[in-house]
């Protein structure tokens, strides 16, 4: 059955998904397949949506999914089996935290689970950046076109066409680096940043 299929898929997430958010963003996707022939693009904007509304990456990836392969029961199934593991482990950790403090087995345990969210996060990247940076969608691809064909012939007229023909999107990689570089140095909220660069999208993708 649909509804427990997802439940089961969901639940392993929620189970293995050691980091949550962008560290278990490849286990989320390949999660999915059985249920919804989902490329990496379509799944970039999901992973992106779900950034941008209230709540965790992982409970709005699943409404969504559950919503598309199953409707609103597929929706609940999987929101509640991705949410269900935390809830029981969480439960149990606050009982024995005290207790086991000073362990060194769970110590150690921890220190290996940090690198390895570390190469989840990378993974997560390896399967985001070629849709984001070199998908079909190319932004200001229109305007570029435009402005090249304003500029007339030379060498603002070639740039133009160069940037507009590359096959990396130049400006969805313009705003990563604006994005890095707003938080990571000037200490930009990643809210604000997220609202900035979704209106220049907007007015670009016109």
């Amino acid at each position: 059955m649909i509804f427990w299929q997802l439940f089961i898929s969901f639940f392993k997430v929620g189970l293995l998904g050691f980091g949550g958010g962008l560290a278990i963003v490849r286990l989320i996707y390949d999660s999915i397949q059985p249920f919804l022939d989902m490329s990496q693009e379509t799944f970039a904007n999901i992973v992106a949506i779900s950034q941008i509304t209230p709540g965790p990456l992982a409970v709005n990836t699943a409404t969504y999914v559950g919503y598309e392969a199953a409707g609103i029961g597929g929706s609940l199934a999987a929101t509640f089996g991705v949410i269900l593991p935390a809830f029981i482990i969480v439960s149990l950790v606050c009982r024995a935290i005290q207790k086991f403090r000073d362990s060194k087995v769970v110590n150690g345990a921890l220190s290996g689970i940090r690198p390895a969210t570390m190469g989840l996060i990378a993974a997560a990247a390896a399967t985001l950046v070629r849709p984001s940076l070199a998908g079909e969608g190319r932004l200001g691809c229109g305007l570029l076109t435009r402005l090249g064909s304003d500029a007339g012939s030379g060498l603002l007229s070639g740039l133009f066409t160069a940037i507009s023909g590359s096959p990396v999107d130049v400006i969805s990689v313009i705003i990563l680096v604006a994005t890095v570089i707003m938080i990571a140095k000037y200490k930009k909220s990643p809210f604000f940043v997220l609202i900035i660069m979704g209106c220049i999208g907007a007015v670009l993708g016109v």
